[in-house]
């Protein structure tokens, strides 16, 4: 037996059961109103700079790429339906698994790419709506911040995340909570 066996055996032993398979409409739920977070974000660049809106745009793909190949293979969800967001499946389409007791420690090390989604559009915004105030931006800036700050952590907390077998292990789940790593 190799040494990869060896880490295959031990992590699966280390897998909760999966027998669950989230619902398509559980899916959409938590990712439709991202992309319109992405799309919101690229319209609010947009008014200063169409360039730095296609660099935001290739960010945002590269970032949920990233997400999928540095964290998805240590979930203890990947190549299954128990994802919330359908990461676990897709993901598996294109990476190998890894080590899933490396999760937290990987996770934490990789979350941080997908912020500047949120934050670099709602910091335009907010320059816009000093230096160049419009209703435009105003709505727009209204729309991202009720779906980036509200609408997608309320859908992880009580729908996605509240289900889940392995909220206990996750990170995103604990991060307000009091525990060391």
């Amino acid at each position: 037996m190799t040494k990869s066996d060896l880490n295959l055996k031990n992590d699966s032993s280390n897998t909760p059961c999966h027998s669950r398979k989230i619902p398509l409409w559980l899916v959409l739920l938590d990712n439709i109103p991202t992309i319109f977070l992405f799309i919101l974000g690229f319209l609010i660049i947009n008014i200063i700079s169409t360039v730095a809106a296609i660099l935001f745009a290739i960010y945002t793909v590269v970032s949920v790429v990233w997400f999928w190949a540095r964290i998805c293979p240590y979930c203890h969800h990947f190549e299954t339906y128990a994802c919330p967001c359908g990461y676990g499946i897709i993901s598996s389409k294109l990476f190998s698994r890894k080590d899933s007791s490396l999760f937290k420690k990987v996770f934490k090390r990789n979350i941080l790419i997908v912020f500047p989604n949120w934050f670099i559009p709602f910091f335009v915004g907010i320059y816009l709506l000093i230096t160049q105030y419009s209703v435009k931006v105003l709505v727009l800036m209204i729309i991202f911040s009720i779906i980036g700050f509200l609408i997608i952590p309320l859908i992880s907390k009580f729908v996605g995340c509240k289900n889940c077998e392995i909220k206990e292990d996750c990170p995103w789940m604990t991060l307000n909570k009091q525990h060391s790593c």
